[in-house]
C-alpha cells in the first residue's frame, strides 16, 4: 500500500485509541498521586510533619507568585538573594520560602500542567487553612488581557486586581471576560469556596515573560506592599550565548 507524505492512517478499530486514552490517564493520575514535598533541613533529620508545623506555629500572610521564570527572579529580589526555599514539591516547579521575621509564607509556581493544579493547590491547603491572609499573583502576557486602553498599550506592565480592595493607586480592576488561571486560581478559589475566607487576587500582565528592570518595578512594588522583603531594584544579566563570529 503507498502512502503519501503526511497522510494520517488510523486504525481499524477503537482498540488502538482505548488503550492509548487509558495509558495517558493513568499516566497523569500516578504522576499526580507521586506529588510529595521534598524538604531541606539543614540540622538533623525531621519528619515532613514536624517541618511543617514549624511554619505553622504564628499567624502568618500566605502569598503565591506564579508566572514563567519567575522563581529566578524571586530568588534575586528575595532579601536581597539571601533566602532559600525551604521545600520543594517533586514536580520540581513549585517552592516554598519561609520568612519568620515578616510572618511571611511565600509560594513561587511555575507549573504549566493544568492536570496539576488541583493536586497542587491540595498539597497547599494546610498552609491556606492555617493563613491568617492570603494573596494571590499571577504573571501573564499582556497579549492575553482583553480590553486594553491605549495607557495599558503604552506600558511594560500593568496590574489588574479580582476585587475592589486594590492596594495600590494604580491597580486597575480586572474586568470580564478576562480571568485568573494557573495554581494561583485554584488557591484563590480553595480560600474563598473550600473555606469561605477571603483572598486577594492580582494579575500582572507583561509585554515579554522575561523581566528586567524596567517590567519588574511595579510587580517589587506589589510585593513590597504586601508585606514581601525585596530589593528596591531587579537587574537582568544577559549571558553571551550566540556562537557567531563577527
Amino acid at each position: 500500500m503507498s502512502l503519501s507524505f503526511g497522510e494520517i492512517v488510523e486504525p481499524s478499530t477503537r482498540a488502538f485509541w482505548d488503550d492509548y486514552d487509558d495509558e495517558a490517564v493513568d499516566e497523569q493520575v500516578s504522576h499526580a498521586n507521586n506529588l510529595e514535598w521534598i524538604w531541606y533541613n539543614d540540622q538533623e533529620e525531621t519528619s515532613e510533619e514536624q517541618s511543617m508545623q514549624k511554619t505553622l506555629q504564628a499567624p502568618f500572610h500566605f502569598v503565591i507568585i506564579e508566572g514563567q521564570k519567575v522563581f529566578s527572579f524571586i530568588g534575586k529580589v528575595l532579601l536581597d538573594g539571601q533566602c532559600k526555599p525551604i521545600c520543594q514539591l517533586s514536580c520540581g516547579t513549585v517552592s516554598m520560602f519561609h520568612l519568620p521575621a515578616e510572618k511571611l509564607l511565600l509560594c513561587v509556581s511555575e507549573e504549566l500542567d493544568p492536570n496539576l493544579f488541583g493536586q497542587i493547590t491540595h498539597r497547599l491547603s494546610a498552609w491556606l487553612d492555617a493563613a491568617e491572609t492570603v494573596s494571590s499573583i499571577s504573571l501573564q502576557p499582556a497579549v492575553l488581557y482583553k480590553g486594553l486602553t491605549e495607557q495599558e498599550q503604552e506600558k511594560v506592565c500593568f496590574i489588574k486586581a479580582l476585587t475592589a480592595n486594590r492596594i495600590l493607586d494604580d491597580i486597575g480592576l480586572l474586568e470580564a471576560p478576562n480571568v485568573i488561571t494557573g495554581v494561583a486560581a485554584g488557591v484563590a478559589s480553595y480560600r474563598k469556596f473550600g473555606r469561605k475566607k477571603e483572598a486577594a487576587v492580582y494579575g500582572c500582565y507583561l509585554d515579554s515573560v522575561i523581566l528586567d528592570s524596567v517590567s519588574s518595578e511595579p510587580i517589587l512594588r506589589l510585593l513590597k506592599a504586601l508585606g514581601v522583603p525585596c530589593a528596591d531594584r531587579y537587574e537582568l544579566k544577559f549571558k553571551t550565548s550566540s556562537n557567531l563570529y563577527l
